[in-house]
C-alpha cells in the first residue's frame, strides 16, 4: 500500500518546473491556452491556485510512495465551500510505475486522508481525453458533476 510524504523545500522546484510543462501541454490539448502560450505565461495562471509554494494554506504537495521509492507525486487542497472538501489539483504516477495499481492505492490513500481532515467530498477535473484517469476515477465511485465544453471560432 501507498504512503504520502510532504516534499521537501528543495524538492518544490523540481516538482513545479514539472507541474507547470504538463498542465501547460494538458490545458493547450485542451483548448483552454493558446498553443503559442510560453512557459512564463502558464507559469502566472498557476502561480494564481498555489502563491506561496509549499506554504500556501490548505494545499497538500507530497509524494507518493511505495515502501521507500516514490512512485509518483500528489497535490491537493482542503477547503470549505458548501461543504469541507478535498480538491485534487494533480497526480502524477511516474511512467515506469503504471499499471501496477499505485493510482488506485493513491486515491484510497487520499480518502483516508481527506476523511481524518473532517473532509465530506473529493472533487477534481479530468481531461476528456484522459482515458485511463476517467476510468480509475468512475472505478472508484465518481461521477461527472459537470461537463465544460468548448467550440473555436
Amino acid at each position: 500500500m501507498v504512503h504520502f510524504e510532504y516534499l521537501k523545500e528543495d524538492e518544490f522546484p523540481e516538482y513545479w518546473r514539472y507541474s507547470i510543462e504538463s498542465g501547460m501541454r494538458d490545458m493547450q490539448k485542451a483548448g483552454f491556452f493558446d498553443r503559442d502560450m510560453t512557459y512564463e505565461e502558464a507559469e502566472r495562471q498557476f502561480r494564481k491556485y498555489l502563491p506561496d509554494g509549499l506554504k500556501t494554506p490548505g494545499h497538500h504537495i507530497m509524494h507518493i510512495l511505495n515502501n521507500e521509492s516514490v512512485v509518483g507525486n500528489i497535490w491537493f487542497e482542503i477547503r470549505s465551500r458548501s461543504v469541507r472538501e478535498a480538491y485534487l489539483w494533480d497526480i502524477i504516477i511516474f511512467k515506469e510505475y503504471r499499471g501496477q495499481g499505485y493510482g488506485r492505492q493513491s486515491m484510497t490513500e487520499l480518502e483516508s486522508f481527506a476523511k481524518k481532515e473532517g473532509v465530506k467530498q473529493i472533487s477534481l477535473n479530468v481531461f476528456p481525453y484522459n482515458t485511463v484517469a476517467r476510468n480509475l476515477y468512475q472505478t472508484s465511485g465518481y461521477k461527472e458533476a459537470a461537463i465544460t465544453m468548448l467550440k473555436d471560432l
